[in-house]
């Protein structure tokens, strides 16, 4: 986790310094709106890293962002993630006072959805860092499977996303670009497995970004 906040520290640094050494007539465009889409890697962090362990792979987000004035922008984020894992030999305590020891497997999946507002500080140039702040809900679905039960619960969030990144042009004048961002979500979801005397609230997570943009002039 440090040696990803140091690259993404570090190419962000890398890019502003660049840009600062160019001139104000530098060429390039600046957008008037973009879309993007990237794959999401999450980890867990807290009381969900006690639930779900595992870094997922298993997600996707889509953006777009309009820009009002400078460098301030405003959009949406609509995602898709999931986190799994499975654990060892573990006693279930049901209601009844029966228990039973068995191996178990766990996945939560989620749909955020985000009104967004970012500052690019740069937007007319090839690399433009930026700064962002996502308000919003998630749904998520909480899942524990053991045996042949399937016990799981559903709820409705409201979230926080701060967010650093940067949209990357494949050329001056490219409608194409690429796009690397890092961002610590908190959420109000919980969920309370009696069975297996486990509780959390105020889920927390961070999630590594890496996708396209398609940039409208």
């Amino acid at each position: 986790m440090k040696k990803i906040l140091l690259v993404i520290t570090g190419t962000l640094l890398l890019a502003v310094f660049t840009q600062a050494q160019d001139n104000k007539g530098s060429m390039g465009f600046k957008p008037s709106s973009y879309y993007t889409f990237s794959w999401n890697t999450t980890f867990t962090i807290g009381d969900f890293n006690k639930w779900v362990g595992n870094a997922s792979p298993a997600g996707f987000d889509l953006g777009g962002r309009y820009l009002l004035e400078n460098g301030l922008t405003t959009g949406f984020n609509i995602s898709w993630q999931r986190v799994s894992q499975s654990y060892g030999y573990q006693t279930a305590y049901f209601d009844d006072g029966s228990a039973i020891t068995a191996t178990n497997y766990r996945f939560t999946w989620m749909i955020p959805f985000q009104w967004v507002i970012a500052w690019h500080f740069f937007p007319e140039k090839m690399v433009s860092p930026y700064v962002e702040l996502g308000i919003g809900g998630d749904y998520m679905e909480h899942h524990l499977l053991v045996q042949e039960w399937d016990l799981y619960k559903t709820r409705w969030d409201f979230s926080l996303t701060p967010e650093i990144g940067a949209v990357m042009k494949f050329g001056y004048y490219a409608k194409w670009g690429a796009l690397v961002a890092f961002n610590y979500k908190w959420t109000t979801n919980k969920f309370e497995y009696t069975i297996l005397k486990s509780s959390s609230k105020d889920l927390q997570m961070v999630n590594l970004k890496v996708g396209l943009t398609y940039l409208i002039r």
